[in-house]
């Protein structure tokens, strides 16, 4: 099996790095097995990068984010349209 170089400048930000660490230490894994991991999960399920963007950005801890899920997931024309329907 052969390696990629990806970048010279693929940079991660160092907090986010030393928490990752800690949980892979947990599971006796390493940031290239992670890596790998999530690749091949990527490339059989390309929807997880949706479920992985939506779940890192879902803000928690504070009062908005209680209601993140909550409130629900449709845009605004779908709004639109769900109360014009409830009018008629």
């Amino acid at each position: 099996m052969g390696t990629h170089t990806v970048r010279k400048n693929f940079k991660f930000d160092r907090d986010l790095v030393d928490k990752v660490g800690e949980i892979l230490q947990k599971k006796n894994l390493n940031f290239t097995q992670l890596l790998t991991h999530y690749f091949q999960a990527v490339v059989k399920e390309p929807e997880l990068i949706d479920t992985i963007e939506k779940k890192s950005k879902q803000r928690t801890g504070k009062f908005i984010g209680i209601l993140d899920g909550v409130i629900g997931d449709i845009d605004y024309k779908e709004m639109k349209k769900s109360y014009n329907e409830h009018l008629a």
